[in-house]
């Protein structure tokens, strides 16, 4: 349980770094991150908080995008299949505003978050959880 306890932490202190930088007052072309929450904010049309969300993982109970699957076992017609099968397991978002709500489902602004991003990361350390940012 401790194990599970740290990686809580880890994503509250990294979901809130993310948040801050996002809420700093300084030029957009110093700070993509505020850029990007900002464009992501008028799209979509909810705060900069939540824009700025960047940290997802599955819907609880839930441990894989299962895509890995679907490839083994060619149980997809095409490359749109896969994406929508990876944007609806893994569009869970961890909200450090929210202690002990849990995580809810924000596709739309995980997937404008993947249209501006360069790289990700997924931790799988645990098979509890698995976290992409």
């Amino acid at each position: 349980m401790l194990f599970i306890c740290d990686i809580f932490s880890q994503m509250n202190l990294l979901d809130r770094a993310v948040k801050m930088v996002a809420e700093l007052d300084e030029p957009l072309e110093q700070n993509y991150v505020k850029k990007h929450a900002l464009e992501q904010a008028e799209t979509l049309r909810v705060d900069v908080t939540e824009a700025a969300t960047r940290i997802y993982s599955n819907a609880s109970g839930s441990y894989s995008s299962n895509v890995n699957l679907a490839v083994e076992n060619s149980t997809w017609n095409d490359e749109k299949q896969l994406q929508d099968m990876y944007l609806s397991r893994k569009s869970f978002a961890f909200d450090s505003d929210t202690p002990g709500a849990g995580i809810r489902e924000k596709r739309k602004v995980f997937e404008m978050a993947l249209s501006t991003a360069e790289a990700t990361f997924q931790n799988l350390d645990s098979s509890d959880i698995s976290l992409t940012m």
